[in-house]
């Protein structure tokens, strides 16, 4: 069995593409920059956009099984082009969002179902990974955290469950390596709710100094970050922490069913990525 990672540059991508190794299945991985791979000799290595589907033709001969993340414009032209080459199963890191009322009208929630149902009406196997929001998110916060030792945030209560990404890949590489989750759509959140103003604490245990958090309006928060990320992400960023604010996020047990092991915390996160924060 060969299996081809898309997308290996990625921090789940990458966990996908080793822990599929440590397991000794044949291993591809593919990036739009695949210069900047380092990997051992036996993983093959390819150039592939997931907007050229006709990139992906080396890559996906004799592929047996793909991970999948949904930053695509076409899916189904992608997908037709999985089929056409024999591709049996993919594993598609989706999001927790696509369960959400009205995710069919959200920026977010929409995209990720659009790839879904492209996967779903193309016969080929499928296991859906559905994570709520990364710990990951929280690296955003580190010229802050490094400079003023504080991070500014509009709504420093809204409440998530954030996921280590190491999860996401531990699953990922159990969905790739047999049969177990054909047909599935595992949600997967970390195991507890935090705050972001408690994340931002756990930041500050952690490196082992305080670190504040600045409280900004809406728009002062809409203005920073669109310095730094398209204008339709701090859409998303900021409404999706609007709404936040004063829930109570459902924790998934299936990370522990999967694997048979507790989910990372987002102190692990924390601890895993300190040089981030000093």
């Amino acid at each position: 069995m060969s299996v081809l990672v898309v997308g290996a540059s990625g921090a789940v991508g990458g966990a996908v593409v080793a822990g599929l190794s440590e397991r000794g299945e044949e291993v591809r991985a593919s990036s739009r920059t695949p210069e900047k791979l380092t990997w051992p000799a036996e993983v093959q290595v390819f150039a592939a956009d997931l907007n050229d589907p006709a990139s992906f033709t080396a890559a996906l001969e004799s592929v047996d099984r793909v991970f999948l993340y949904a930053d695509l414009a076409e899916p189904e032209v992608l997908i037709a082009a999985f089929a056409a080459a024999g591709v049996q199963h993919v594993v598609l890191l989706s999001s927790s969002s696509v369960t959400f009322p009205g995710a069919a009208s959200d920026f977010n929630g929409s995209r990720f179902i659009r790839v879904e149902r492209a996967i779903e009406a193309s016969g080929i196997a499928y296991t859906f990974l559905r994570p709520g929001g990364f710990a990951s998110n929280a690296a955003r916060w580190s010229w802050g955290v490094q400079g003023e030792s504080a991070v500014p945030l509009p709504y420093p209560d809204a409440v998530q469950a954030p996921v280590h990404e190491q999860d996401i890949a531990d699953v990922a590489v159990i969905a790739l390596s047999g049969d177990e989750l054909i047909g599935q759509a595992p949600v997967l959140t970390g195991p507890e709710q935090l705050t972001l103003r408690q994340q931002v604490d756990t930041i500050g245990a952690v490196i082992g100094r305080p670190v504040a958090v600045i409280e900004q309006t809406e728009a002062e928060s809409t203005a920073m970050l669109s310095q730094y990320v398209p204008e339709v992400w701090v859409r998303q960023i900021v409404k999706d922490w609007r709404e936040a604010v004063g829930t109570n996020p459902e924790i998934s047990t299936e990370y522990e069913r999967i694997t048979g092991k507790p989910s990372r915390s987002f102190r692990t996160w924390v601890e895993d990525n300190a040089d981030l924060f000093r």
